[in-house]
């Protein structure tokens, strides 16, 4: 099946864009894959926390430490922007995981600066190198760069494939991975990959059987706007991995341009595979 018509469909949605646009995507059943300057390096946002919550478990494997030993935070570790430690009384102490989860959940910077002080800024870069993943940076930390600091910043390729490879299980063990999609299936910044998605319900009753689910992980700074995730249906899995950059809509808020365009992006992406998983099942080549 080629990837050609949402090239071009891609294209014709970039092409207003005021600024700058990445795609990867990767169907987890055929491996086909999408790609759209993916390989273009784009700030990074708090997508970097992925590549931070990768090494974070990548170490607990290795019994660095145990996820269930805890860290306080201090008000010295307080930082602004997303997250709700910010709010709290200094002082709370929370376990490793729980600062993980905070970390993804709610993309709380203070809880990612306490874990980059607990795997290293070194530990993550070396982590992506290893996974063929170099073009990933975590230059500092948030809300805390020194003079000159090499800015955070990815590709929209490493953060796919890193995505994919926790998918596919074949990093780390089979419980980490299962662990970590669970809490990015908890993520509560989805609209840059779902708000076009027509049956993507964000809420459900108790019982009720999801159609779409996504693990993901957003990142929204000025000029910027990130999103990777995992999109699973009953008859489909696949990776989508989104980077824009030098958006002249610098306004945070629900129709910023970067914002809309990611939407419209996934969308188009999702009804490609979609289809592919329909052919699929007809025998189709």
């Amino acid at each position: 099946m080629t990837s050609l018509p949402v090239l071009q469909g891609i294209q014709r949605l970039a092409a207003p864009f005021s600024g700058a646009l990445g795609v990867w995507s990767q169907s987890l059943a055929s491996g086909e894959t999408i790609e759209w300057n993916a390989e273009g390096v784009f700030p990074s946002a708090s997508t970097i926390k992925l590549p931070i919550f990768y090494e974070v478990y990548r170490q607990a494997t290795d019994k660095r430490f145990r996820l269930t030993d805890t860290r306080t935070v201090a008000a010295t570790d307080v930082v602004p922007g997303s997250g709700i430690l910010k709010e709290l009384t200094p002082g709370v102490t929370l376990s490793i995981r729980d600062l993980a989860t905070l970390m993804i959940v709610v993309s709380d910077n203070t809880a990612a600066n306490v874990l980059i002080d607990l795997v290293g800024v070194d530990a993550v870069n070396h982590a992506m190198k290893t996974l063929g993943l170099g073009a990933t940076v975590l230059g500092h930390k948030f809300f805390r760069a020194p003079a000159g600091a090499v800015p955070n910043s990815s590709t929209p390729g490493d953060l796919g494939r890193l995505l994919a490879q926790i998918a596919r299980h074949s990093v780390l063990t089979l419980a980490a991975c299962e662990e970590m999609l669970r809490i990015l299936r908890q993520q509560h910044y989805t609209d840059y990959t779902t708000r076009k998605i027509a049956d993507y319900d964000g809420y459900l009753e108790a019982g009720v059987e999801p159609v779409v689910t996504v693990a993901s992980k957003s990142g929204a700074i000025r000029g910027t706007r990130n999103d990777v995730a995992l999109v699973e249906r009953r008859d489909s899995r696949y990776v989508i991995a989104m980077m824009t950059r030098d958006c002249t809509d610098r306004r945070f808020y629900v129709d910023n341009e970067a914002a809309v365009l990611l939407a419209n992006v996934s969308a188009l992406v999702d009804e490609h595979w979609q289809v592919e998983a329909k052919g699929a099942a007809a025998g189709l080549p």
